[in-house]
């Protein structure tokens, strides 16, 4: 795990002393090793936190025998020990690592070997053979890559983070105020590929920019939705089936992730995704330390549930109470960590959490994020569920099978309130909460500066046709998870430790796309699949 930086410009000599500048503003990313190159494409940097090989033979650049190739990257690559041996059985590599197999593979099959790469990355590849550089971001952005492209002479800034880039003094810091539309209208955050300053955006998922003299492009390598065969409902598999080759998904991701040569953890809660991954570990030679968040108010507090998953499975279990009156004088660091504004108190004590793994020098942690988003665990996607249901089996709205699902949304709501505000959710993102609710709008923004900004629409692709898996595809790409990777990545990289997140290997995201929606729901039970 590192963080990457650098500056590009095919025409004019780059200063070395500001990428140097971009590369030490993260050196807390990765405080275990530095360094900086240049040539006639621009200027390079990483800094590497020691997760795999921990000698110095995994050092980046990875650099060609001709040195005319070198990559820097940023992330784990989960599948490297089998590219090896499929690929390159005569080749002696200098590391027991995962990142030298980047180099060989794309010496190999060009650019087309990020399709090879099972894991989390943000990569950049310079080949001075064909005057390009690649800025390469992984499948589901789970590792963030930020760009700035100067339009007054062509050159590209990027790094792991925001900040350090405005050590590039030709970068000015100009507010994006349609982010700030977004939010404020529909609490909305990190849904596209723009960021709160004016000018420095992100490579989206599964998207690279390719740059060269004249041009930058940015072309897209991965689509889910080119993955999912929406007429193989018709004939769809047994419930059984589909159990079976997702637990399977579930545990192979479990045991690619866990490679590591240091200390390994677990945040867990009380929910489904902690028990899932407790339970996993049982089954992987794996001794973990678990750890979690809880409140000194009871209504909040997930102590109980927490500590019995973690007695269930004999992990070893630390548990820090926050009180919530400390968490207001602790806003000001996560402000300044986060660098963009975040959505919840509980990004708060996220951050607590992870500098108590830190201080128990744990330097990998599992999380279980992106589990709702493949599984359909949201409450308001109970109704694009029913509408699939409705349509499937050509059943009514009354029908014996959706009460008790209601009930899941009457807990809170009136039925009617609760049914409108998951439409609502499904037509226009963002404007009630991950249970059906509204959000309280109270009249307090400027109409001057909604008129300013309602004529750009917020839209978002539904590219099947399934309502829940339209439903999904937005949390997983526009409204859950990319704000909550961002949040993982500056409370986890700021501590130098390493999130790894199971539930995002991309050939388990595509089986739980695939499985039709009449599995992923049951009665009064959501996540079916993930759970029996």
């Amino acid at each position: 795990m590192c963080g990457i930086s650098g500056v590009i410009n095919f025409k004019s000599k780059v200063n070395k002393k500001i990428v140097e500048k971009i590369n030490n503003k993260i050196l807390y990313r990765g405080p275990d090793h530095k360094k900086v190159i240049q040539n006639e494409m621009g200027c390079f940097g990483y800094v590497r936190l020691k997760i795999i090989d921990i000698s110095s033979s995994s050092n980046q650049p990875f650099v060609s025998k001709d040195k005319k190739v070198s990559i820097f990257y940023n992330g784990e690559i989960y599948n490297y020990i089998d590219l090896k041996k499929k690929y390159f059985k005569k080749i002696s590599f200098k590391s027991s690592g995962d990142g030298e197999i980047l180099l060989n593979l794309y010496l190999k099959f060009g650019i087309n070997f990020i399709n090879h790469l099972k894991g989390m990355f943000s990569i950049s590849v310079i080949d001075q053979r064909k005057k390009k550089v690649y800025l390469i971001r992984d499948r589901f952005g789970i590792k963030p890559l930020y760009y700035h492209k100067s339009k007054i002479d062509n050159e590209t800034s990027y790094c792991s983070e925001i900040e350090p880039l405005f050590e590039n003094l030709k970068i000015q810091k100009i507010d994006n105020k349609y982010e700030l539309f977004k939010n404020l209208e529909h609490g909305i955050f990190n849904s596209t590929n723009e960021t709160w300053f004016l000018g420095i955006n992100q490579v989206p998922p599964g998207h690279f920019l390719e740059l060269n003299k004249n041009t930058t492009v940015l072309k897209k390598y991965y689509d889910l939705s080119e993955k999912i065969d929406e007429n193989l409902d018709l004939k769809p598999k047994s419930f059984s089936y589909w159990s079976k080759r997702i637990n399977q998904k579930i545990l192979q991701s479990f045991k690619d992730h866990s490679v590591t040569d240091v200390k390994t953890g677990l945040h867990i809660s009380g929910g489904a995704d902690s028990t899932i991954l407790g339970n996993i570990s049982n089954y992987i030679d794996k001794d973990l330390t678990a750890y979690t968040f809880t409140f000194k108010q009871n209504e909040m507090s997930e102590k109980n549930d927490s500590t019995k998953i973690a007695n269930s499975f004999k992990l070893k279990h630390y548990l820090l109470e926050i009180n919530t009156s400390d968490l207001f004088s602790y806003i000001l660091k996560v402000l300044n960590i986060q660098y963009e504004p975040f959505s919840s108190l509980r990004i708060l004590a996220q951050h607590k959490l992870y500098e108590l793994s830190k201080e128990k020098n744990c330097k990998v942690i599992f999380d279980g994020s992106g589990g709702d988003e493949i599984s359909a665990g949201y409450t308001y996607q109970i109704i694009p569920w029913m509408i699939d249901m409705i349509n499937e089996s050509n059943i009514n709205f009354n029908n014996s099978r959706f009460k008790k699902m209601l009930d899941l949304g009457r807990k809170k709501y009136k039925i009617k309130d609760f049914i409108k505000g998951s439409l609502v959710n499904y037509l226009a993102p963002g404007n009630t909460t991950p249970d059906g609710g509204f959000y309280e709008k109270t009249g307090f923004i400027n109409e001057d500066f909604l008129n300013l900004h309602t004529k750009k629409k917020v839209i978002f692709k539904r590219p099947f046709r399934s309502f829940l898996r339209n439903s999904q595809y937005q949390d997983l790409y526009y409204l859950k998870l990319p704000r909550c990777l961002k949040y993982i990545d500056r409370a986890s990289m700021y501590n130098s430790i390493e999130a790894r997140v199971p539930f995002l290997d991309h050939e388990l995201v595509e089986d739980c796309f695939q499985a039709p929606s009449k599995f992923k729901m049951f009665f009064d039970t959501q996540r079916i699949l993930l759970k029996y």
